[in-house]
């Protein structure tokens, strides 16, 4: 008797799940992150503040849980272990974000940086740990975001809308995921402006759904792209220094470049559907 009305609760709630995955997944994202990130805001010194270093699993732990209850978790988890996606992609995930940050170096020596490293020692440390930066952020941001963004969210919004639609969506929702650590001191986004990582989420989001649809769906190589990015990221600060780095025309320079490169992807996609709907004029009767 006490499992079949087990059963007749889990009905309704999987239906429930099911209808609606992806708005569970951000309610649930938004309730595990934020039930740790927000207490620490009020009360730092409080257990909040010693679990809030090591919650960074909210997306994923979201993504977990609701594909267990939608009946979708071997899904989740083969895009995890989706690795044969070809060299040249990682290539693109792993040494795409240097080239993006050598660039970056280039425009600000043409912007008057004098090219002469701030930190020398910095820069010679911050290149030999490379790999155990990366092995870091891979298991951390890149484990604890992923699989929940692109893993999860993505797919299902792609079978609801365009990839421009639900690339935008996604970013402007990673964005306010974050909105916490605005507010939480010693975090690197402690006392920036909000409106730059709202402006420039969306546009990394973009390369992300680009990254995702040519690697048929990975979401490993999304993980790899988001430790990649931020690893060559502390390699940049290393090289022009933390304050240069977090200057105006620092982050002006990376937003701009990151919005040239999304709208560069958005025009392709744009260009595919064009070419796709004349061919449907074309053989119709």
């Amino acid at each position: 008797m006490t499992h079949g009305i087990e059963q007749s609760r889990v009905g309704p709630v999987r239906a429930l799940v099911g209808k609606y995955p992806t708005t569970t997944f951000l309610l649930f994202t938004f309730l595990i992150t934020w039930a740790v990130w927000v207490p620490n805001v009020l009360a730092p010194e409080s257990l909040a503040g010693t679990l809030a270093w090591f919650w960074t699993y909210g997306p994923a732990a979201a993504a977990v849980i609701v594909a267990a209850i939608a009946g979708s978790l071997r899904e989740l988890g083969a895009r995890l272990v989706r690795w044969r996606v070809g060299w040249r992609w990682y290539a693109v995930v792993l040494l795409g974000p240097a080239a993006f940050y050598a660039a970056v170096a280039a425009l600000h020596a043409g912007f008057g940086w004098t090219g002469k490293l701030a930190q020398p020692d910095v820069l010679r440390v911050s290149l030999a740990s490379l790999v155990p930066l990366f092995l870091l952020f891979a298991l951390t941001d890149g484990l604890g975001e992923e699989p929940g963004w692109r893993g999860f969210a993505l797919p299902r919004l792609l079978e609801r809308t365009s990839r421009l639609n639900a690339s935008l969506l996604i970013g402007v929702v990673w964005a306010v995921y974050h909105l916490p650590l605005f507010w939480t001191v010693g975090r690197p986004l402690y006392g920036q402006p909000f409106l730059i990582l709202l402006v420039e989420l969306p546009a990394m989001s973009v390369l992300y759904t680009w990254v995702f649809q040519h690697t048929a769906g990975s979401a490993l190589l999304a993980i790899l792209f988001h430790a990649s990015g931020s690893a060559w990221w502390s390699v940049f600060v290393a090289t022009v220094s933390a304050a240069e780095a977090d200057s105006l025309r620092s982050i002006l320079i990376v937003v701009l470049l990151k919005w040239l490169l999304a709208a560069a992807v958005a025009v392709s996609w744009l260009r595919q559907v064009s070419a796709g709907n004349r061919r449907r004029l074309a053989r119709a009767p």
